[in-house]
């Protein structure tokens, strides 16, 4: 017999910004916030705690989310990168299909955002 209670206590060590995330504050008329807040607590609490891989997955997806949330930038980068994705009738998992796509879609932006580094004008 599973314990669940002790499954969603490991999912939460890995997730350290869950209760941030799900208590963000935003407007009414944002639908996307709700959307991706849904999906990220759907998702991490369908996974499989005894894999190491959806484990750092989890992990990954909540840097993401909290990264939604922090920088304007990609928040705009995520919501029309999000709008535009489309989905094939051939996935059987769409909400791990939509949580992997956050994820690469992440990480582009933190390889992007560590080589292109802003260095201000002095006058």
């Amino acid at each position: 017999m599973e314990n669940s209670y002790l499954d969603n206590k490991i999912i939460l060590n890995y997730c350290k910004d869950y209760y941030r995330i799900i208590n963000e504050e935003f407007s009414e008329h944002d639908f996307m916030t709700g959307k991706l807040i849904q999906i990220y607590q759907s998702y991490i609490f369908s996974i499989n705690v005894k894999s190491k891989i959806e484990r750092k997955k989890i992990t990954i997806l909540n840097d993401a989310v909290v990264r939604y949330f922090e920088d304007r930038e990609f928040k705009k980068i995520l919501i029309n990168f999000l709008i535009a994705l489309k989905v094939s009738k051939k996935e059987t998992n769409i909400l791990e299909y939509i949580a992997n796509s956050i994820i690469k879609e992440y990480e582009k932006y933190m390889e992007g955002l560590t080589r292109n580094l802003y260095i201000p004008r002095w006058i």
